[in-house]
């Protein structure tokens, strides 16, 4: 059943819709996580939750994508974020939320997803990334880019049975906890 109530589109309306997406994933799909599987496996299956909670919410016109890394309906538009020398690297975020380009505002979540054996190059590296993607005062080619409400590191550590869940609003950490599974 869609959704008929007008969403939140905010920083805590978008956390409640991650929170019960988080929570249906433990439930639905921890045969993934016991299974030790690869991490692109449990974006599919997050995704999946975060696009039913959109639906039952009423989050009309807004999906969650696998590695979204184009900008609207432009063929060679390529997503990009100045590297520390401000250098534009090609961007491939997990799971973003967005409208694909069809209402406004279009970014809502951008996700990150690491096992926490990953190196920690590639962890910084992703928490840099939601840094750049929720600030809402960038600019490439004179135009704003990307202005996500929430940004969200998802860290899965398989030994200990846990995730450590970050949240990034406008450019910075606002909030972290650890959740058991």
């Amino acid at each position: 059943m869609i959704g008929t109530r007008k969403p939140k589109i905010n920083f805590d309306g978008l956390k409640e819709l991650f929170w019960a997406a988080h929570k249906a994933f433990l439930k639905n799909h921890k045969a993934l996580l016991e299974g030790k599987l690869s991490e692109r496996c449990w974006c599919g299956a997050l995704m999946y939750e975060l696009n039913k909670q959109l639906e039952m919410n009423g989050y009309n016109n807004y999906y969650a994508d696998v590695e979204f890394n184009k900008l609207g309906k432009k063929e060679k538009c390529i997503k990009l974020l100045p590297d520390n020398e401000g250098t534009l690297k090609r961007i491939f975020t997990d799971i973003i939320v967005h409208s694909r380009g069809q209402a406004r505002p279009d970014n809502l979540i951008a996700l990150e997803m690491k096992k926490s054996r990953a190196k920690k190059l590639s962890r910084e590296n992703d928490r840099e990334r939601l840094m750049q993607l929720t600030k809402q005062d960038v600019f490439i080619n004179n135009r704003y880019i990307y202005r996500y409400k929430l940004g969200i590191y998802y860290e899965i550590d398989l030994k200990n049975e846990e995730i450590l869940v970050e949240f990034y609003q406008d450019g910075s950490k606002v909030e972290e906890k650890v959740s058991k599974f």
